[in-house]
């Protein structure tokens, strides 16, 4: 089979970065500015990383420089790229490398102590000097704008944010320099065509301001290449002259030019020939590209400009979410060490047993061979019985082994260890898979999120809506002084009640601390604008992982509810049943799914939805309140409740559930009643 059909999507997606990484970063090598100065390749190999992309960028600048500088400079510049990609690599894992400011300050720091030693001869205050100092400043903020522009996935590009339009921008321009230096036809320049056509797409996307800002950073670009004043200056008027007014795209190309001309004034007549040329050739490639790039633009920054505020809200809210559930269920961990070979027992035995033995030098140096086949002959009995008994042994080992029967109890222990080590190693390989699967419970955040703002949804108002009375209740187990159960209620701001009950496992303090977790955890998810079933998963997921490091679980009973149509949505993971009140009759909602992190990662609950009338009753209760096998009286006592106070209700049945359980375990209880809306609306103060 050919191996390139053997490799799986990821293996071929990231073998095409990392050649886009390369060949990027030698085309960057070439983009130098006042004939000697090369920093942006620089900053695209700290902006790769520390990985085999790292790697590959750091490759590319390696044959980028060489085949396009001359060679004392290309050295230099290849020094300065391995230095940074070997601190890139040292500092990888820590949290110091995941600051804004880390790559940056590394960069402009390993191309200063590399550069200064090439600036000594010269000396430092002249205009080699300043040229230096500018070389460190784009090599550092080059390195922010790579890295932008490498994270980008260009599904959508009218939904890109301004920043990361700047980022690609700088790119671009960047690798135009490399271009810019390379005459077409005469002193026509391809990468001052194309540098054209990105100002002219700016100024239409982001209008005179945008444009002109453009417009300066490429002409500075091309000035650097050319060692002029002119290109800054022409391609900012020109951007300013097509943004004075609100025009179709041909008109506004005609604009654009119409400033060219007007610069045209501060140059030779020889460059005036060929920057008319050129913006004319810039003009009609401009005017190919498709006109939906700007419709779709356009469109999508007046719909970010007129977002609401709750979105930034929700979308903060949901980032809080994922900070606080990584502090709680961070873990350090090390990559686990390739212990899987056989022959690793004998040696830690051999090290244990034999080093001060007198007859060390003759078993391991002398007679090795004799030694190595006698040790293989045991390891088929080692592996298939778990352990070696000393008739395993050939008589020639063993009768002149000295201490035979410590070697023997050594490898038996040595064994034992190794078998534990792999027993680790598959556990820690599970937990890692488990991991990963954040990532698609995360990438449903996220979806979900950006559906709202597709959407456009807007919290609805409703001066009508009805009433919930709420009661909770708890008791802790006997012994105890607190209990493993957590409570809790609120309102959305989109008007939703949520009811939440949590039973840690076991009890006492352990079981409260698992419980008040996984509450405050799911209702962060919540009140985020997060759907229940979409923070259920997720919530499940996390809690998967923390329960194969605990070894603890928890319920969880979820109550949703919309007051303004009365729909209530009941999830359980492991949760006792409810109870529902409607009139004298009692309807009772159970689930079949085990508690959080016992159920598979991404399992959720089947919802079971009913819609309350006024005066309905929902009780929530956790599983030491009553045995489900058992809850005849809980049924009799709600349906012939004959009181208007719930806290009357929940008091009773806390009172009836003593009776019956006593305080095995802990009990809690809330209770919800939909009361008729208020017949005349509140005026607001």
């Amino acid at each position: 089979m050919n191996f390139v059909q053997t490799l799986t999507a990821v293996e071929k997606s990231r073998a095409l970065s990392c050649a886009i990484r390369f060949l990027l970063a030698a085309i960057l090598s070439g983009s130098q500015i006042f004939g000697a100065y090369a920093p942006f390749g620089l900053g695209f190999v700290a902006a790769a990383g520390a990985g085999m992309e790292g790697l590959s960028a750091l490759l590319g600048l390696l044959v980028g420089a060489l085949l396009m500088m001359p060679f004392t400079a290309a050295i230099k510049y290849i020094a300065a790229a391995i230095l940074i990609f070997s601190v890139s690599v040292a500092f990888f894992d820590t949290k110091l490398y995941r600051k804004h400011a880390f790559l940056p300050l590394i960069t402009a720091a390993c191309t200063a102590v590399v550069g200064f030693v090439y600036l000594m001869p010269q000396g430092v205050f002249n205009t080699d000097g300043a040229y230096f100092l500018l070389e460190i400043f784009l090599a550092g903020g080059c390195a922010v704008c790579y890295r932008m522009a490498l994270a980008i996935q260009i599904d959508a590009p009218e939904t890109l944010e301004r920043q990361q339009l700047f980022a690609l921008f700088v790119l671009a321009i960047s690798l135009l320099i490399a271009v810019a230096a390379i005459p077409l036809a005469g002193r026509f320049s391809l990468g001052r065509i194309f540098s054209i056509v990105l100002v002219l797409a700016a100024g239409r996307l982001g209008g005179m301001g945008l444009g002109c800002a453009a417009g300066l950073c490429a002409g500075l670009s091309m000035d650097a290449v050319s060692g002029t004043l002119y290109f800054s200056m022409a391609y900012a008027l020109s951007a300013m002259t097509a943004g004075l007014r609100r025009c179709g795209r041909a008109r506004y190309t005609l604009l654009f030019l119409f400033g060219t001309v007007l610069s045209l004034f501060w140059c030779s007549p020889e460059t005036a020939v060929y920057t008319l040329l050129e913006t004319a050739i810039a003009g009609v490639l401009f005017l190919l590209l498709p006109e939906k790039l700007f419709q779709k633009g356009r469109r999508h920054r007046a719909a970010a400009l007129g977002a609401p505020n709750a979105l930034e809200k929700q979308l903060r809210g949901a980032a809080s979410v994922f900070r606080d559930l990584y502090d709680s269920l961070s873990r350090a961990g090390t990559a686990p060490v390739n212990d899987e070979n056989v022959a690793t027992v004998f040696d830690r035995a051999a090290d244990q047993i034999c080093r001060a033995c007198p007859l060390c030098a003759t078993c391991w140096d002398a007679d090795y061979v004799t030694t190595y086949n006698a040790l293989n002959d045991v390891t088929e009995p080692l592996n298939s019985r778990g352990h070696v008994l000393p008739s395993d042994f050939p008589a020639h080992f063993s009768s002149r082994c000295l201490r035979f029967s410590d070697f023997t109890a050594a490898v038996n222990a040595e064994f034992t260890a190794l078998l534990m080590r792999r027993q680790y190693t598959r556990q820690l390989s599970s937990t890692r898979a488990q991991a990963r699967e954040q990532y698609a419970r995360l990438s449903e955040l996220l979806s979900e999120s950006a559906d709202q703002v597709e959407r456009g949804a807007a919290v609805p108002a409703s001066a009508e809506a009805p009433v919930c009375d709420i009661c909770t209740a708890g008791r802790a187990k006997a012994g105890e002084s607190v209990s493993g159960d957590t409570l809790s209620t609120f309102r959305s701001e989109d008007g939703k009640v949520f009811l939440l009950l949590s039973d840690g496992m076991g009890c006492g303090e352990d079981a409260r601390r698992e419980s008040a977790m996984t509450v405050r955890l799911l209702e962060q998810f919540l009140k985020a604008g997060i759907e229940p079933s979409t923070a259920l998963k997720t919530l499940n997921s996390a809690l998967t992982l923390h329960t194969d490091e605990s070894g603890s679980f928890t319920t969880i009973d979820l109550l949703a509810m919309t007051p303004e149509s009365g729909s209530v949505s009941f999830y359980k993971f492991g949760a006792a049943p409810s109870y529902i009140r409607h009139g004298k009759s009692v309807r009772r909602v159970t689930g079949s799914v085990l508690p959080a992190g016992l159920s598979s990662s991404d399992r959720i609950p089947d919802a079971t939805t009913v819609h309350l009338s006024a005066g309905d009753i929902v009780l929530l209760i956790s599983d030491g309140f009553a045995d489900s096998s058992d809850d005849a009286w809980l049924e009799t006592l709600f349906s012939q409740w004959e009181g208007s106070d719930i806290h009357s209700l929940t008091s009773a049945l806390m009172d009836e559930s003593l009776r019956h359980g006593g305080r095995s375990d802990d009990a809690s209880l809330l209770v919800l009643r939909l009361s008729p809306a208020p017949q005349h609306p509140v005026q607001a103060v």
